[in-house]
């Protein structure tokens, strides 16, 4: 099911009280759950006010300012609904009741994106962005699609899994975020950035009993497998991770110029911090990896300062 599938006309009052299907409902989204909170028509205060693009790239996220305001704007609110979208697989309840909520946003989303009157003020700055500037269709359409993966599979079954997994989520944000196809090397650095991301989780995730890089051996009665189980996960992603972003550094020259700077500045980052990582992988089981507030302050003025082909 695509996000424009789900653009069906409204109900008429007999068949709502028929029982329509559960993505035409009128009645909102379960204002407990995550995407209720998000498409909700007056959405609480704090999602508002944070930045979840800056809250998704974490120590990365001073890349971000190197983006003009309004590029700012659609990071936060793409970062939103993939937030949702993928917090819907961690919720508790029946995975039908959970597809039902992902089908019911995409619904919003797209009567949003046709320029139709919609409830939820973040739907309508869906739309608006959209309308700025094309959120593609396929970008949109993956995105549910791994979401609804993640309901059903929450954790990749192996490496290759989880590499197939990583790639299509970042080919499809870079794609909503550029607003056209990105190329693969541009792919490239969105899956290195977004997997180094995941890596730098790792603390908190231990913390709450929960590693979602994928490891061979079956996770013990804990929830996380041996400490050198892990480090062997981590070391094999780290390796992973080096080559993409290598790879990933043609795509500088690849996106539009608008974002040649905040990508540059991100894989520089980026190389900084997976250099700790591996330097030192054990501290990732005690204690977040950071950057310095002075050293990534120079590497955005060194990019600033140094123009960009």
């Amino acid at each position: 099911m695509t996000v424009d599938a789900l653009r069906l006309p409204a109900p008429a009052p007999a068949a709502l009280r028929l029982g329509p299907p559960a993505v035409l409902s009128r009645e909102p989204i379960d204002p407990a759950t995550a995407l209720g909170q998000l498409f909700a028509p007056e959405p609480p205060r704090a999602a508002r006010e944070l930045s979840p693009a800056a809250a998704a790239l974490g120590v990365l996220a001073p890349a971000l300012g190197l983006l003009p305001a309004r590029e700012r704007l659609r990071a936060d609110t793409l970062a939103l609904w993939c937030r949702a979208l993928f917090a819907t697989a961690r919720e508790g309840d029946r995975v039908e009741r959970r597809i039902e909520r992902l089908h019911r946003s995409a619904y919003l989303v797209a009567r949003a994106r046709a320029g139709e009157p919609v409830a939820s003020p973040f739907a309508h700055r869906l739309g608006e962005e959209s309308a700025r500037r094309e959120l593609p269709r396929p970008a949109l359409d993956a995105l549910l699609g791994e979401a609804r993966r993640a309901v059903r599979q929450p954790l990749a079954s192996t490496p290759a899994d989880w590499e197939v997994r990583t790639r299509a989520i970042a080919a499809a944000v870079a794609e909503a975020v550029l607003g056209a196809p990105p190329t693969p090397s541009t792919v490239d650095a969105a899956a290195g950035v977004l997997r180094l991301a995941c890596v730098l989780a790792v603390p908190a995730g231990l913390g709450e009993r929960r590693f979602h890089l994928p490891v061979e051996l079956p996770p013990t009665a804990g929830g996380t497998p041996p400490d050198g189980e892990l480090l062997r996960a981590v070391a094999d992603e780290c390796e992973a991770i080096h080559q993409l972003l290598l790879r990933g550094a043609r795509g500088v020259g690849e996106v539009p110029l608008t974002f040649r700077a905040a990508l540059a500045a991100l894989l520089a980052l980026a190389l900084r911090l997976l250099g700790r990582v591996e330097e030192r992988p054990e501290r990732l089981l005690r204690q977040p990896i950071r950057l310095g507030r002075l050293e990534s302050a120079w590497v955005l003025w060194r990019i600033r300062r140094e123009p960009i082909a």
